[in-house]
């Protein structure tokens, strides 16, 4: 995959980024990832992903601290590095009056490919990305979810060794996401790759590292998996329709249920909280068949907060209290 031999593929010493007058951005981040390894950047808006992966590629020079990509030094003048990279930025910016296939012509371009390594790359590209029958299109007249497809494909266009997508699952509608999701994996076969993603159960099944930011720290890097450990249990919003009466009867069965960890009515809204140990499916069909037996009808189903986005949450609060104790240390010592 990499001649980069037994080199680390990703490296951070003490990354910090200082935004003025005085945003701290991110604070000594320190991050291995082995050739091979997908790492799903995960935290709230706001928590340092995109300053990251931009310090990652060397768009942005770091305040302190430095990015080793495959044992060198990145930074914004290691175009040669750069060229190992493949970078989809979380907002890409189009000519809008180009197609899919003249940009994607001029990227690898650009990139020194020749005509011949151009011509071949082009139909495969527009193939895996579902974009083969917009490929002449004017971008412009392309949906938000097409413009990502696009933008994951100039990445890939001068089979890069390193791919570092911000927010690849943007505005794609769910099978445009499992497309996704199935590329991904077949390119984790031969590439490393970063991924930063508001999607955890996304990372869970396609990374093998995660990485949680929040407020420019490192809440949590380890095993994907871990996330799930200690999690809250997952919570419902379920739209219904129906008679009061009945509404009022049905949640009176539904709030005794041993699988729930707590039930909520909210007028024309159920919302439940299932134990982690409990069967999901089971939970859920349970409360369904009770509204179905009291003729009421469901409108919409929204899962709020899966198991892994509740051990996030948890991570964030305990962070949280962290820096409220640090706060109060630091007074003290003053």
């Amino acid at each position: 995959m990499s001649n980069a031999g037994s080199d680390i593929a990703i490296r951070t010493m003490d990354l910090t980024k200082v935004y003025s007058p005085r945003h701290l951005a991110l604070n000594a981040i320190n991050l291995e990832l082995e050739p091979g390894s997908v790492l799903g950047v995960l935290g709230p808006n706001g928590a340092g992903k995109s300053t990251l992966l931009k310090l990652l590629v060397g768009l942005q020079r770091p305040t302190s601290g430095k990015v080793l990509i495959f044992g060198k030094k990145m930074g914004p003048g290691a175009g040669m590095l750069r060229q190992r990279i493949g970078y989809m930025p979380a907002e890409m910016v189009f000519p809008e009056r180009s197609t899919p296939i003249d940009f994607l012509d001029h990227v690898g371009r650009l990139y020194g490919m020749t005509r011949t390594q151009r011509r071949s790359r082009l139909g495969d590209l527009l193939r895996a990305t579902d974009l083969a029958n917009e490929s002449s299109r004017p971008i412009s007249v392309l949906s938000t979810g097409m413009k990502t497809r696009l933008g994951l494909a100039a990445s890939l266009i001068h089979d890069p060794e390193l791919l570092i997508w911000d927010e690849p699952s943007h505005g794609l509608d769910p099978e445009a996401r499992r497309s996704m999701i199935e590329l991904t994996g077949q390119l984790a076969e031969s590439k490393t790759i970063v991924i930063s993603s508001h999607q955890v159960g996304d990372v869970q099944q396609l990374c093998t590292q995660a990485l949680v930011l929040d407020r420019g720290q490192v809440v949590f890097n380890g095993d994907p998996a871990e996330l799930a450990r200690g999690a809250m249990p997952s919570s419902i919003e379920i739209d219904i329709r129906g008679d009061k009466r009945e509404i009022a009867e049905a949640y009176k069965s539904i709030a005794e249920f041993e699988e729930l960890k707590g039930a909520k009515l909210n007028k024309n809204q159920v919302q439940i909280q299932i134990h982690p140990n409990a069967s999901h499916a089971t939970a859920l069909a349970n409360v369904l068949v009770t509204l179905a037996d009291h003729k009421i009808e469901m409108v919409d189903l929204r899962i709020t907060g899966g198991a892994s986005d509740g051990a996030i949450a948890t991570l964030l609060k305990e962070e949280n209290s962290r820096g409220l104790t640090r706060a109060y240390q630091r007074s003290q010592a003053a």
